[in-house]
C-alpha cells in the first residue's frame, strides 16, 4: 500500500538553479565540449577541445594545446607564464584567453640568487667576487671553474646563460680574461642580453637601460676594486623600463626573427 500523506504536507517547489555570473564562461566552455563530441559522434567537422582555464602556463601545456589543433590557451586572471611557454606562444602565434578580461598575466618572480663562472683566468676574481656577495647576505650558484687550471670561457658562459633562464634567475656574472667573448657566447643564448661593462657607467646603463641580464667582467680590462665597483653598480642599479621597455621589446623582436 502507498504510505498515507498528511493533508497539511505541501509537496515542495524545485527551488531555481543559480547561475553565477563568474560561472557563465565555464558554462559556455562546458556547452562547446559537448557540441564538439556530438560532431565527432555525427563524424562531422571537430574542433580542438576547450579546456578549464589554468593558472600557470607552461611549456609543455601550451605544445599539449597545439598538437591537439588548438590556437588559444585558456587561463585564470593573474595567470604566471613561463619564459619558455611564452617563446613558444610567439612563435607559434598561440592566443592567451583570460576569463577576466580585466586581468594582468604575470611572469613569474624572478630569484634574487645570483649564477657566476669563470674560465682559469677570471678563477681568483670569481673568488673575489663570490665572497663579497655572500659578505653580502646575497645567495650565490657558483657554475665553475673550480680551479685555475686552463679552461675555455665558451663553455662556461654557456653554462651561466642556461642557468639564469632554467631557474628564471634575476642576473648572472660570468669572468674571463677580456670580457668580450664571454659575451658572445651569452648572447647565442635566446633570451640573454649578456653585456661587457669595463666601468660603473657602462654597467648601470646596460641594467637601466637595456634590462641586461648577464654582466661579464674581462680580468685583463678591470682590476679587482673596479669589477666589485661594478658588481655593485649592476646589482643595485633597476631596470627603469618606460621607452627602455619598448627598445627590449624590439630586441627580442629582431632575436625571434633571425630565430626562425
Amino acid at each position: 500500500m502507498f504510505p498515507e500523506v498528511s493533508p497539511t504536507t505541501q509537496p515542495t517547489s524545485p527551488q531555481p538553479l543559480a547561475i553565477f555570473m563568474s560561472d557563465e564562461k565555464l558554462i559556455q566552455r562546458i556547452v562547446a565540449e559537448v557540441v564538439r563530441r556530438l560532431k565527432a559522434l555525427e563524424g562531422g567537422a571537430v574542433s580542438a577541445p576547450i579546456d578549464p582555464p589554468v593558472s600557470l602556463v607552461t611549456e609543455d601545456l601550451v605544445k599539449s594545446a597545439i598538437s591537439r589543433g588548438g590556437d588559444a590557451v585558456y587561463v585564470t586572471p593573474n595567470a604566471i607564464v613561463t619564459p619558455l611557454a611564452r617563446d613558444l606562444i610567439r612563435q607559434q602565434k598561440v592566443r592567451l584567453v583570460v576569463a577576466d578580461d580585466e586581468a594582468v598575466i604575470q611572469e613569474p618572480q624572478k630569484s634574487s640568487v645570483l649564477a657566476i663562472g669563470a674560465d682559469h683566468k677570471g678563477f681568483e676574481l670569481k673568488k673575489q667576487i663570490v665572497l663579497m656577495l655572500q659578505d653580502a647576505g646575497r645567495e650565490v650558484m657558483d657554475c665553475g671553474v673550480h680551479s685555475p687550471q686552463e679552461a675555455s670561457y665558451v663553455g662556461v658562459a654557456k653554462t651561466v646563460a642556461d642557468v639564469v633562464l632554467e631557474k628564471n634567475l634575476m642576473t648572472g656574472i660570468v669572468v674571463d680574461g677580456g670580457g668580450a667573448g664571454a659575451a658572445l657566447v651569452a648572447n647565442k643564448v635566446k633570451g640573454i642580453r649578456a653585456v661587457s661593462c669595463h666601468d660603473v657607467t657602462s654597467a648601470k646603463f646596460a641594467r637601466a637601460h637595456v634590462d641586461a641580464n648577464i654582466l661579464c667582467l674581462g680580468v685583463g680590462v678591470v682590476g679587482d676594486t673596479v669589477a666589485q665597483e661594478i658588481v655593485a653598480t649592476w646589482l643595485s642599479t633597476p631596470f627603469e623600463g618606460g621607452q627602455y621597455a619598448a627598445r627590449v621589446r624590439e630586441i627580442d623582436e629582431v632575436e625571434d626573427e633571425n630565430r626562425d
